[in-house]
């Protein structure tokens, strides 16, 4: 009971308190609206608040100075901090702009300066040259010389400077060729054809003076001879003139490979090479262009090509030391690089045998022996090698044949010599120096029969067809009239092994290979076809040959003898003709060929008429080998020769042809005629 009578008093309670709640809003509300009521009716008579400009509003003083009791404004933290990556940019960016105006202000300045020496020097080359031309006025040649060469040097490229240089020292050297200074003159000539090689002045001029030094300046040789006295006095512009002149006179091995030695001078290597390879063109037995060759290679690190020309230079002459020197170095670097490969052993043995160190040559065959004892060059190396020490023996024959020829026991000489000549019936030298030998005893007619066999193993052999021509014509028309009427007791003495040296039989050389189904018909090799083919060896290239591994070495082996007929023959068929006494296989006697039609000289007759030169130069080189006795292939070589302008060339085969047929007498005129035009083609006359 007592809790249902809290329970509803203190809902009373509540229930009062909400209404008094709502009755004091009213009466606020009630209040507030009337206030309102009262304020909008009531006038506004208070005056109004101050105004303050920015301007005239007081400072404040944020220091805590100005007042005693204000705190002081704190510190920035903008004051002590540290700068970041942005400022170094930023200063960077403004030091490298400052810089960047700088350079180009600095490279203004320069280029108006150099502006200012280029302008400067321009006249000062004006100034010089003028006065150069002033001194020249007045016949005072070496101040204009000075002068004009100052021009030049101030303006390389100004042509008028280098004509008026070459003016100069054109007119220089003939006051000095007037005073009788030839050389000093021939000096100022080639200046002045290298400041302008079209003045021709300076070329009559240079032409005077070698003429008054005592030496012809159309010869191909005087000109090299100046050139190599130039070369050795450090005058490497003069000395490339004169071999220039000699190559115009006679462009021959010899000539370009001077001018391939001169750019070696110079340091134009490749420029060289391609000299020397225009000489070994011309030329492909020609030594020196080998070795040049040879050098230049090496100079390139091309050893494999360097090795390659060595050689050729020491089979073209056995007596280059340099050469041979050089091939043996390469050779031994390689066994160095590589001393249990065989190959090198073999390459390295027959540098040795090609320069005369039999001894050196036989111990690397036994080491290629050792390493590989089946190669298969291994037993032409030492065949070779036989052959070589063969020729030795020859040469000491002949060495002592020499001696006693000079003391005047020419009994003994000749036979001296015949041993030599049995020993290598194929060698031209021994050959001619028999036919020497036996016209001073007075065997005029065994003499005719070395000279001829010396040409045939040799047709080159001038000096041998020469001595032929004399004899024959001395003792009749043909061989079989130049007979003495008594041969000298020497030469009788004698005999006996001189035709043991014509009927030895022949072991050095082996007999030429036939066809199946054909015996006795040679076949032409490689070599036969060209001459001057040379098989590789290791260094001279090959698919196998890699980087640092050389290729598999197949050289071919060379003796002295050997080399000597490779110089003359050329070729397996014509030595093969030597062996058989000198008569060509299906040949005929030169009389007995002149009549008969021949089917070789009938093409070629076709290819003339159509002007074809080329092609009939090609058909009777094939012929030749095996017409060689035949005096009208060559006379027709000869001839289509000259068609070609080849007249050196030309020379050779009409004198071989002349010296078979010496009655000929169209064999003589045309030899003439070919000597004049020659001998114009060397001096340059049109007439």
């Amino acid at each position: 009971m007592m809790s249902a009578r809290v329970q509803s008093q203190t809902r009373i309670v509540k229930t009062g308190s909400k209404t008094l709640s709502c009755f004091a809003t009213a009466l606020g509300v009630m209040t507030l609206t009337g206030a309102c009521q009262q304020a909008l009716a009531t006038k506004l008579n208070a005056k109004p608040l101050p105004r303050f400009s920015t301007f005239d509003r007081p400072a404040k003083d944020f220091s805590g100075q100005g007042s005693g009791n204000a705190d002081p404004m704190p510190p920035s933290l903008w004051a002590n901090r540290k700068p970041d990556y942005r400022d170094e940019q930023k200063r960077q960016k403004e030091e490298e702009a400052q810089k960047a105006q700088a350079e180009v202000q600095k490279a203004e300045k320069a280029k108006q300066e150099q502006v200012r020496a280029i302008k400067a020097l321009q006249q000062e080359a004006i100034n010089a040259n003028n006065t150069a031309v002033g001194f020249g006025r007045v016949g005072r040649w070496a101040e204009a010389v000075s002068q004009h060469e100052k021009a030049c040097k101030i303006d390389p490229g100004n042509e008028e400077f280098k004509r008026n240089l070459s003016a100069a020292y054109c007119k220089y050297g003939e006051q000095r060729l007037k005073q009788g200074d030839a050389s000093g003159a021939a000096h100022l000539f080639r200046k002045s054809l290298g400041a302008a090689s079209n003045n021709a002045l300076a070329g009559q001029g240079l032409s005077q003076a070698v003429k008054k030094m005592g030496l012809d300046p159309a010869l191909a040789d005087n000109r090299i001879g100046l050139g190599d006295q130039l070369a050795a006095g450090g005058d490497l512009t003069g000395a490339t003139l004169e071999y220039t002149l000699a190559m115009q006179l006679d462009p021959c091995a010899k000539t370009y490979t001077k001018m391939g030695d001169m750019s070696v001078r110079f340091g134009q290597i490749p420029n060289a090479v391609s000299w020397y390879r225009q000489a070994i063109v011309k030329d492909a037995g020609y030594g020196p262009a080998h070795r040049g060759m040879g050098f230049a290679y090496m100079m390139l690190k091309d050893f494999t090509s360097a090795a390659s020309a060595l050689r050729k230079a020491v089979i073209a002459n056995g007596d280059d030391s340099a050469a041979g020197q050089a091939l043996v170095e390469i050779w031994r670097k390689q066994v160095a690089t590589q001393p249990t490969l065989a190959e090198n052993h073999l390459g390295l043995g027959t540098a040795l045998q090609l320069t005369g160190d039999l001894d050196g040559a036989e111990s690397e065959y036994m080491k290629v022996e050792q390493l590989d004892r089946q190669n298969p060059q291994l037993t032409p190396a030492r065949n070779s090698l036989a052959k070589a020490r063969k020729h030795r023996e020859a040469e000491k024959h002949r060495e002592a044949a020499e001696t006693f020829y000079g003391q005047g026991l020419k009994r003994e000489a000749l036979s001296e010599l015949a041993q030599a000549a049995m020993m290598e019936p194929n060698n031209a030298r021994y050959q001619f120096q028999m036919g020497e030998y036996l016209e001073g005893a007075g065997d005029y007619q065994n003499a005719l029969a070395a000279y001829r066999k010396s040409v045939l193993i040799d047709p080159k052999n001038e000096e041998g067809a020469r001595r032929m021509r004399e004899l024959m014509s001395q003792f009749g028309q043909g061989q079989n009239q130049a007979r003495p009427q008594q041969p000298a007791p020497e030469a009788e003495k004698a005999r006996p092994q001189l035709q043991r040296t014509v009927q030895q039989p022949q072991t050095q050389v082996p007999a030429p290979r036939t066809q199946p189904g054909q015996p006795g018909q040679a076949i032409q090799t490689g070599n036969s076809a060209n001459p001057q083919i040379y098989q590789k060896n290791m260094f001279e290239g090959g698919g196998a040959a890699q980087a640092g591994e050389p290729a598999p070495f197949t050289g071919s082996f060379a003796t002295h003898d050997e080399r000597r007929e490779s110089e003359t023959t050329g070729d397996t068929g014509r030595r093969d003709l030597v062996e058989r006494g000198g008569e060509a296989p299906n040949s005929t006697p030169p009389r007995a060929a002149a009549k008969t039609e021949n089917p070789v000289l009938q093409q070629v007759a076709a290819l003339e008429m159509r002007g074809d030169f080329n092609g009939a130069v090609e058909i009777l080189k094939n012929a030749l080998p095996n017409n060689l006795q035949n005096p009208d292939i060559h006379h027709r070589l000869g001839l289509d020769l000259v068609n070609l302008g080849q007249t050196s060339e030309a020379l050779s085969e009409l004198r071989i042809a002349s010296a078979l047929d010496p009655g000929n007498r169209t064999y003589a005129e045309d030899l003439a005629r070919v000597l004049k035009i020659h001998q114009r083609s060397l001096t340059g006359e049109n007439k």
